[in-house]
């Protein structure tokens, strides 16, 4: 066989194409193409010597070539709801992160590339960046980037159902917050606590939504009024929870739905002389179980983990069997409480 020396200096020093390879075999393009493919009726004989020559060659397929004929460019994006809103980035990055990380390695493994996409489709990066598909993180109420995907007829998944009536048919990743919700508030109320309030949040999102839908529902089953406060636009949440906290019947236990929250609660605890586990009781929602700095916190605090590695890893998977051609489908991930300091009476 011709020395990849001998033939790749035939080529200029330039990329091998696919013409280099007809030439190295003395087969026709079309021939050469099938043969790669593996598409066509070629001997296996003639196919072996064809992926040999392009083998020693050093011919590697043009992946923009190839998406034009086969329609696909091997690339998916993710982008976020409401990413650009300040208080929210800061709120949640963590969980964004864990996200994209876990959304990440399940592309890698299935040989796409990811790619992250603004929010906001006015960015103009939609016409720049060709992609198979998109996830959307937390869709938001009258969502720019669902009307944009479902005018373009682009593939959507989204983590967190979208509140929008008409995408009803959209696969879904979500976290099972009802068994989870009721995990928690069981557990603050079996830890002693005889008044649960929830810090929810302003933000348009299934995931704010149902958190709070479920918590009104366990107060139902509970026998207890709900004590609900939520932050103003672009309030400080300490504000919120010092409203939450100075009111005549005062939770004693309170479930905030990010880390933001309950460190808001902690701050708030402190500025009202309210000690942490014994005048009350804190739990917040967290990326995962293993977030890292919980221990490191004022008052380590009991979490509602949810697994966002792994909702990023589904999401990448649902959109590709979409992609595929597979039946779309819908997927739920459970939830974990960890137990911390913060509702441990008699510690603090």
């Amino acid at each position: 066989m011709t020395s990849r020396k001998s033939t790749r200096a035939e080529t200029g020093g330039r990329r091998p194409g696919i013409r280099d390879v007809a030439r190295a075999t003395g087969l026709s393009i079309t021939t050469v193409s099938h043969a790669l493919s593996g598409k066509g009726q070629i001997a296996p004989a003639t196919r072996e010597r064809v992926r040999s020559a392009a083998a020693e060659l050093g011919y590697r397929p043009d992946p923009v070539a190839q998406g034009l004929v086969s329609g696909r460019t091997g690339i998916i994006g993710v982008a976020v709801g409401h990413m650009a809103d300040r208080p929210w980035a800061s709120t949640y990055r963590p969980y964004y992160a864990a996200f994209s990380a876990g959304a990440t390695m399940a592309a890698v493994e299935r040989d796409y590339a990811l790619v992250v996409v603004p929010g906001d489709p006015a960015s103009g990066l939609w016409a720049r960046v060709p992609m198979d598909g998109l996830i959307i993180v937390d869709p938001v109420r009258d969502d720019p980037l669902l009307a944009d995907c479902a005018r373009r007829g682009l593939p959507v998944v989204t983590d967190g159902r979208p509140i929008d009536p008409g995408y009803e048919e959209v696969p879904t990743v979500e976290s099972d917050l009802e068994h989870g919700m009721a995990e928690v508030l069981d557990h603050l109320r079996t830890a002693g606590a005889t008044r649960i309030g929830l810090l929810s949040g302003a933000e348009p999102d299934a995931y704010t939504q149902d958190c709070e839908r479920h918590y009104r529902e366990w107060c139902e089953a509970a026998g207890q009024t709900p004590v609900v406060e939520t932050p103003a636009a672009s309030e400080d949440a300490v504000e919120a929870a010092l409203r939450l906290l100075s009111g005549p019947d005062r939770p004693d236990a309170v479930h905030g739905l990010n880390e933001t929250y309950g460190q808001a609660l902690v701050i708030a605890a402190r500025r009202l002389g309210l000690s942490i586990p014994g005048d009350l009781m804190i739990s917040v929602m967290r990326e995962s179980a293993q977030s890292g700095g919980a221990e490191d916190w004022e008052v380590p605090l009991t979490a509602l983990s949810l697994d966002a590695r792994r909702l990023g890893a589904e999401s990448v998977t649902m959109l590709i069997d979409v992609l595929d051609g597979k039946a779309p489908r819908s997927a739920m991930v459970p939830c974990t409480v960890v137990v911390r300091d913060s509702t441990r009476r008699g510690v603090g």
